[in-house]
Formats: structure tokens, sequence, C-alpha cells
């Protein structure tokens, strides 16, 4: 069987083409296989069309990444839109709408602590706006040790009762750091009851002294006793899973505050029981 003739490309009807769309593209108005577009391309040195961005002068661009969408920009460029993303990833710039507006007055403080990754993430941003936001600052790139020593007495409340790897974010420690020191403290996984008293535990935790009296009368009138509003009083109730006090309440009268649930003569503290007595807060 005969060999079918080669056919005589002229390629300077096509060189122009090649990198700027693809191989098959140039292929089909051709009339060719795509190996002998691959072959001429490779040749001249030109790369293919796709996530390399091939011939493209970026410098024209990149200030327009992340203000629309890829596909938009791909359009005007006359590119794929691969290529845009590609580009925008190696920035470390964020697509059209995932941007955020980013108030620095509250990170600029953390910059000198941490990586530029590290803040990113704290943030929700692009490493490539913390980036920005360095130089701008003329600050140095952090260069910390990120297995940094983790003052964990200040941290240890919070631990089971915030998500590992939000605390981390937050201590600025890597999440199996939170895992080592869980197992540590044999902490597992905690209740909502005991949540609430891992995250007051401590000195100067007013409701060790107040939680007693939970449920034993209305919210706003144990707010009235403590000094604070009707809603901190609910909430703290809510997160121990008390019930609210169930009775009619009478205002003309002061709550026991041994927790019994009764009322109390007006020049005591307490129904008067030996008990209740023993449990009077102390302010």
């Amino acid at each position: 069987m005969a060999r079918k003739a080669r056919t005589t490309i002229d390629w300077s009807q096509w060189d122009e083409q090649l990198g700027k769309i693809t191989d098959k593209q140039i292929a089909e108005q051709i009339g060719c296989s795509v190996a002998a577009v691959s072959m001429r391309r490779k040749k001249l040195g030109v790369d293919a069309s796709g996530e390399r961005g091939a011939r493209i002068d970026w410098s024209e661009y990149d200030l327009l990444l992340g203000t629309m969408e890829d596909k938009l920009l791909a359009d005007k460029m006359e590119c794929s839109v691969a290529s845009v993303v590609a580009r925008r990833n190696k920035l470390g710039v964020s697509s059209f709408n995932k941007r955020k507006s980013v108030d620095w007055e509250l990170w600029d403080e953390f910059i000198p602590e941490m990586s530029d990754t590290q803040l990113a993430k704290k943030i929700g941003c692009a490493p490539g706006s913390v980036k920005v936001r360095r130089e701008k600052l003329g600050l140095e790139k952090y260069d910390g040790d990120l297995r940094k020593k983790v003052d964990w007495k200040k941290w240890e409340p919070k631990i089971g009762v915030v998500a590992d790897k939000d605390l981390a974010l937050m201590i600025g420690c890597t999440v199996g750091a939170i895992n080592a020191h869980r197992k540590k403290l044999d902490i597992g996984i905690l209740t909502e009851k005991e949540k609430v008293q891992r995250s007051t535990a401590g000195a100067g935790d007013i409701w060790s002294q107040w939680d007693h009296m939970l449920g034993k009368c209305p919210d706003d009138v144990l707010a009235e006793q403590m000094g604070i509003t009707r809603s901190k009083v609910g909430v703290r109730r809510m997160r121990l899973m008390i019930a609210n006090y169930p009775l009619d309440w009478d205002y003309s009268a002061k709550p026991c505050l041994g927790g019994c649930g009764k009322t109390r003569k007006s020049d005591s503290q307490t129904c008067g029981a030996e008990k209740c007595e023993a449990l009077v807060p102390t302010k």
C-alpha cells in the first residue's frame, strides 16, 4: 500500500498563532496532525498555550488580577482562564469574588510577630495582601521560630472550648502543639457545661460565686443583685442548661442569696437557713 504524500505546510502563515491557541486548534485550521504543530512550535522555542501563560506580557495585566472575574480578564487578554488563575495564584492574589477589605489597624501589630501566611490565615485574606501591607510599612519579613514557646497558662482555659484549628491560629502555633498539650492535660471532648466552666475558670471569675443562684429567681432580679445586665445572666444560664425561674415572682421581695429559691427579709441576705447563709456571695 502506497504511503500518502506528506502535505507541505507554509508555516509563515501560522507561526504567529503558535502558543496563542492550542496545538489542536491550529492543527484543525491547517488540516494537519497535532504532532506536526507541536514539532514546529518546539523548534521555534515557543511554549504551549495553557497554564504557563505562554507569550503573555504580564506587566500589563498583573494589576488587573483579582479586580475582575478570571474569565473576563482572560477574554480581555485573549488567553485561557487557566493562565490567569495560575498567574493569580503565583502572586497570592485572591479571586475577584473572594477579595475582602481588611481593616489593617486591627492587624498591623501582628505583622512583625508572624509569617505572612500565618497572618493571612488568621485574617482570611491572601498572603500577598499581607506582604504588600508589610512592605508598605517598611517591615522585614518575619523569620522567627514558628514553633515558639507558648504561654500555656494563658491559653489552657480555652483548650477544649475553642476548636483546635482556631486556637492554633489565635496562638500562632501548630494544631499538633494544641493536640499534644490537650493530651498532656487529659482533656477530651467536653460537654457544653464543661466548656463554660473551663472558659470562665480562674481568679476573678464572678460566676463561681453566683452560679448557684441561676434559675432560683428571674434573670432580671439576679442581674440587679449582681450589678450586670439581664442578657449576661440569661446567656450564662442557658450555657449551663439551667431552666428559667418557672413561677411568678413578687418583685417587691428580694431573693435569698443562698440559692434556695425563696425570698428574704429586707434586713438580711438569706431566708435565714444555715445552709443558705454559707452560700452568700462575697462581693
